[in-house]
């Protein structure tokens, strides 16, 4: 499989063309195409979630433990006095449950190239992405969906791509790997199961 420095370098590149298109298409702001441009970059490497160790997961984890929490804080109870401390024991209590016990789930109930290394998990990525950041506006929250969705096909393309060598300079050959990043569903059952019941919950969010 292709490594994090070529996953990272594709989400950046569907990033870029995600915020590009956000700036000419809909005029949105530096700040907007910036935030999309980024968070595309994140959806580059966001399947390897699935690693059980490595750059990646620690990466990946450490990244959204701080930015969901920050997302979140401002649909906390408007009457809600946000002091010091109360901002100190949010942060750091939000930054343990994920980047530790979530982590923890998520090696157990997962295998590296499994079903996050899939179509539907990168359009869940795409709709929670799309959910997170509603609140700044249709058109901005679709275009954050699509550069996440955009960043984790790249990540399974690159992956494939990786799964063909050449014999002989020119003849193809397929590894075992061949066809484990574009699937629909894993060997789990109950795994993939799971998938589409979020896929169905995230996405009569948006639609109802």
């Amino acid at each position: 499989m292709a490594n994090f420095n070529t996953h990272l370098t594709g989400g950046i590149i569907s990033g870029a063309g995600a915020s590009a298109l956000s700036l000419f298409w809909f005029d949105m702001n530096i700040i907007q195409t910036l935030s999309i441009f980024i968070l595309g970059a994140i959806g580059g490497i966001l399947p390897d979630i699935d690693s059980d160790s490595g750059k990646p997961l620690n990466f990946i984890f450490s990244t959204i433990s701080i930015l969901i929490p920050a997302l979140m804080l401002q649909k906390l109870n408007a009457s809600e006095r946000l002091s010091p401390e109360f901002m100190a024991c949010y942060f750091v209590s939000a930054y343990i449950i994920i980047n530790y016990l979530v982590c923890m789930f998520i090696k157990k109930l997962t295998v590296h190239r499994g079903i996050i290394h899939s179509i539907p998990f990168a359009l869940l990525s795409g709709e929670i992405s799309y959910l997170l950041f509603i609140s700044s506006g249709s058109n901005f929250a679709a275009m954050v969906g699509l550069s996440v969705f955009m960043g984790c096909i790249t990540h399974l393309i690159f992956d494939e791509l990786n799964s063909l060598s050449f014999k002989f300079v020119f003849i193809p050959v397929l590894k075992k790997s061949s066809g484990t990043a574009f699937k629909m569903k894993s060997n789990n059952l109950y795994v993939t199961l799971l998938l589409y019941l979020l896929i169905f919950i995230t996405t009569s969010i948006i639609f109802l």
